[in-house]
C-alpha cells in the first residue's frame, strides 16, 4: 500500500513539475525535412547532441542533421527512443556533474531548439538514467537506472505517458530481479521488457504487473467548530513515504557460461522474435553482438555472433534492428554507427560505417 501511494505521490509531483516545464515550450523550433520511417537517431554523449541520418545506405563522415546546442540542454545523453506520435525522448546522466533529465523534443526537430519538455530526473526518481525504451501501442516507457542512495540500487521504473507526462506506474528492483547495473532495454510486447545487466552478465525479461485501480476518494465530512485548545499545540511531523520496489523475478533470463555474455550493455528484439545484445567484452571473444533465439532463457549458446577485426566493433553499446533486418549497432569505442547487412554472422564488414563525431551511446529508429 505504502508504495502504491509513493508512486501516486510521485505522478502529482512530475505533473506539477510539466506544468512548469512546459511553459518554456519550443519557440526557436527548427523543423528538418521529413524525415523517412527508419531515420537513425544516435546519442553523441561527449558533445552533447543528438546525430540524425537521413541515409545510411553508404559511410558517412559527418551525421546529416543534429539536435545540439545550448538550447536543448543535453547532457551527456545516454540512450533514446521515439513515442507513437514521433516525439523524442533523450535520457540524460552526466556522471561528472550528477546531473540527470529526461527530454522530450518535437517530430523532426533539428538544430538548436528548445526542448518541449523537461523532466529533472529528480522529480522521476531516477538519479542515473541509462536504458530507456517506449512501447507505442501501450503508451509505456521503460527506464533503467541506478540509484545509489537506495537499499536497491539497480531499477527498472516503468512509466505511463499517456497524454506526454511520464506518471510512475510501476519501480522494480531487489534481490529477486537479478537487475544489476542495467543499461539497455527493449519491449519485447505490450507488458514485457527485457533488459541487459552489465554488473552481472544476464539479460533478463520482466512482465509488468497490471496496475492496481486508483481508489475513489470518499467524501470529507463538513467540518465542526472545535474548543480553542488550552496549551499551544505543537505539530508532528508527517512522515515522507519511502518507495519500495517490486522485488519481481524475471519471466526469463539469459545467463551462464555457454551465452558468452561478458557486460551486455545494449539489446533489442528483432520482428522474429531473435534477442540482439551489445557486448563489448563477450567471453572469450571481445567485442560483438551475440545473438539469441526468441524466447531463450537460462544457459543457451548464441546462434549467430557478430565479431572480428572485419566488423570495426571495439565497444558496442547498443543494437537495433529495422524491419528489412538490417543491424545497427552503436560502437562508443569507434564513436560510429555501424550498419550490417539482415541475417550478418561473423567476422564480417559492415556494409555502411556512420560516423558520429563523438562518443555514440544509444541509437534509435524513427516510427
Amino acid at each position: 500500500m505504502l508504495r502504491r501511494l509513493t508512486l501516486g505521490l510521485a505522478a502529482i509531483s512530475v505533473a506539477v513539475a510539466v506544468a512548469a516545464c512546459n511553459s518554456s515550450t519550443s519557440t526557436n523550433l527548427n523543423i528538418g525535412p521529413n524525415f523517412a520511417t527508419s531515420t537513425l537517431y544516435a546519442a553523441n554523449t561527449s558533445l552533447n547532441a543528438v546525430a540524425i541520418f537521413s541515409s545510411t545506405t553508404a559511410s558517412l563522415t559527418a551525421p546529416s542533421y543534429q539536435i545540439g546546442g545550448s538550447s536543448t540542454t543535453l547532457n551527456a545523453p545516454q540512450y533514446l527512443d521515439f513515442d507513437a506520435t514521433g516525439n523524442l525522448w533523450v535520457a540524460n546522466y552526466n556522471a561528472s556533474t550528477g546531473s540527470s533529465s529526461i527530454l522530450q523534443f518535437n517530430p523532426q526537430a533539428t538544430g538548436n531548439v528548445l526542448p518541449f519538455a523537461t523532466f529533472l530526473g529528480g522529480s522521476l526518481s531516477v538519479p542515473e538514467p541509462r536504458g530507456l525504451s517506449i512501447e507505442r501501442a501501450q503508451n509505456l516507457m521503460a527506464i533503467t537506472t541506478l540509484n545509489p542512495a537506495s537499499i536497491v540500487p539497480s531499477q527498472l521504473l516503468i512509466f505511463s505517458i499517456v497524454g506526454g507526462s511520464p506518471a510512475l506506474q510501476e519501480a522494480i528492483g531487489g534481490s529477486a530481479t537479478l537487475l544489476n547495473i542495467p543499461t539497455g532495454a527493449a519491449f519485447v510486447s505490450g507488458n514485457a521488457v527485457i533488459v541487459a545487466n552489465s554488473g552481472n552478465a544476464t539479460v533478463a525479461t520482466y512482465t509488468i504487473p497490471t496496475p492496481s485501480p486508483t481508489p475513489v476518494p470518499t467524501a470529507t465530512p463538513v467540518a465542526t467548530a472545535t474548543p480553542s485548545p488550552s496549551g499551544s499545540p505543537t505539530a508532528s511531523p508527517s512522515p515522507v513515504p519511502v518507495a519500495t520496489p517490486l522485488n519481481l523475478p524475471p519471466s526469463s533470463a539469459i545467463v551462464g557460461s555457454l551465452t558468452l555474455l561478458g557486460s551486455p550493455r545494449g539489446v533489442a528484439v528483432a520482428s522474429n522474435g531473435a534477442i540482439y545484445v551489445a557486448d563489448p567484452s563477450a567471453v572469450g571473444i571481445g567485442p560483438a553482438v551475440l545473438v539469441f533465439a526468441a524466447n531463450a532463457t537460462g544457459n543457451v549458446a548464441p546462434t549467430a555472433i557478430i565479431s572480428g577485426s572485419s566488423t570495426g566493433l571495439i565497444a558496442p553499446s547498443d543494437v537495433k534492428i529495422d524491419a528489412s533486418g538490417n543491424i545497427y549497432v552503436a560502437d562508443s569505442g569507434a564513436n560510429k554507427v555501424f550498419v550490417f547487412a539482415p541475417g550478418a554472422t561473423g567476422n564480417v564488414a559492415p556494409k555502411a560505417s556512420l560516423s558520429v563525431g563523438g562518443t555514440v551511446v544509444g541509437i534509435a529508429l524513427s516510427p
